[in-house]
């Protein structure tokens, strides 16, 4: 777990939602857009990592916060899907620095963003394109509750 792999996502995913941040102002949005988006809840914060929402939430939280941070602006928060699986993608415009993980530093130094997404994701990798660099993590949608959630993905709203 010594590095994040540079690698595409899986092409056939397709978007189902994204967001655009300017400022670590807009994280709590995020997070409760995003939960939303995934269970068709409310979001009232959780310190139980036991259901891929919350993971994708903790996840995409801590990518976000790095990208807004270390990268530059907007951060485009994306989360897209395919065939039982989920996948979010967050880019900032910062396309000369390469995604560090934060081995070797003690709980509270912060910086644990990546190795976290490591740990909760099935996968994540990151790659460059022309103005953006993206850093993505995949989860398994199968564990998502569906209570008041969706049935497809051409009934969720755009934010």
């Amino acid at each position: 777990m010594s590095e994040i792999k540079s690698a595409r996502p899986p092409a056939e995913f397709t978007e189902v939602n994204h967001w655009v941040l300017d400022s670590v102002d807009g994280l709590a949005k995020l997070r409760g857009s995003l939960f939303h988006e995934l269970t068709g809840t409310p979001y009232i914060g959780s310190s139980s990592l036991d259901e891929v929402p919350e993971k994708m939430v903790l996840v995409t939280s801590e990518l976000a916060t790095n990208a807004l941070r270390h990268g530059k602006p907007p951060t485009i928060v994306t989360l897209m899907a395919h065939d039982g699986e989920h996948l979010l993608d967050v880019a900032d415009h910062d396309v000369s620095s390469v995604p560090a993980l934060a081995e070797g530093r003690e709980p509270g130094e912060g910086g644990f963003g990546l190795l976290l997404a490591q740990q909760l994701a099935l996968d994540v990798g990151w790659y460059v394109n022309e103005t953006t660099k993206h850093i993505w993590a995949r989860f398994s949608a199968e564990e998502t509750p569906a209570a008041g959630a969706p049935d497809s993905p051409e009934s969720l709203q755009q934010s």
